[in-house]
């Protein structure tokens, strides 16, 4: 057999054979945590927005290896400022958008310890169902022709859906999937992790006119900084 076949083999074999005498054990506990978010639009400029996540989090350990599958409630969302300028008339604009996103992570973590203790690197994908939100915005209008500036507010909740008409609502898409990765340190039942997350689906929904023609609204992208906090009981 050639060396070339053989050292694969081989390398493949000590790592059944770790992995079978190495301990399984699962711990369980509540996780807290913050999210710096925002949205990747094409041409839209967006800042951060603060919100805090909170749920469940798992680990199955096996040797160095973990797979941690989180359930949480997820605040995300962005800030958002923008413009308007013609021959007679100009506006500006600053919004808030808040989104409550129920999120599914599922992680594949690597400790430096082989009881799951010390340094981790995490990496996997995520699933979020969007529940609801509000958004917040204030304009600023300069007068037409000349007149008189006003300032405004409008508000009003984000739903999910696909296709809306007219409304004071927003609506984005229900499903939002990407991948997240990150860094962690794992002492006892205590651990902290801190990651970003890159969405991977456009959340952008179509608005339909009288006629029944539908726009469809500027793609925009999840995304957001990370850092949680969890207390994990039982074995491992």
């Amino acid at each position: 057999m050639k060396t070339t076949t053989l050292l694969p083999l081989l390398a493949g074999s000590l790592l059944l054979t770790a992995t079978a005498h190495a301990q399984t054990t699962f711990s369980v506990g509540p996780r807290l945590g913050l999210n710096a978010s925002t949205a990747h639009f094409t041409y839209i400029e967006t800042s951060t927005h603060v919100g805090f996540e909170a749920g469940l989090t798992g680990n199955l350990q096996v040797g160095h290896f973990a797979v941690q599958p989180s359930l949480l409630f997820s605040q995300k969302g962005y800030q958002a400022r923008g413009g308007l300028v013609s021959y007679d008339f100009s506006s500006t604009y600053e919004e808030t958008v808040r989104l409550n996103y129920l999120t599914l992570p599922l992680n594949l973590a690597y400790t430096l310890g082989n009881n799951g203790q010390g340094l981790q690197v995490f990496a996997g994908p995520y699933l979020g169902l969007l529940v609801g939100g509000n958004y917040q915005r204030q304009v600023h209008s300069d007068g037409y022709l000349g007149g008189p500036a006003y300032d405004s507010e409008y508000s009003g909740k984000v739903k999910p859906g696909d296709v809306f008409s007219y409304t004071d609502n927003r609506y984005s898409q229900r499903l939002d999937v990407g991948l997240q990765a990150g860094l962690g340190y794992r002492l006892q039942g205590w651990q902290v992790q801190a990651g970003y997350s890159l969405g991977l689906r456009n959340l952008a929904s179509s608005f339909q006119s009288y006629d029944g023609t539908r726009y469809r609204e500027a793609a925009n992208y999840n995304r957001a900084f990370q850092v949680s906090l969890s207390y994990l009981v039982g074995k491992g």
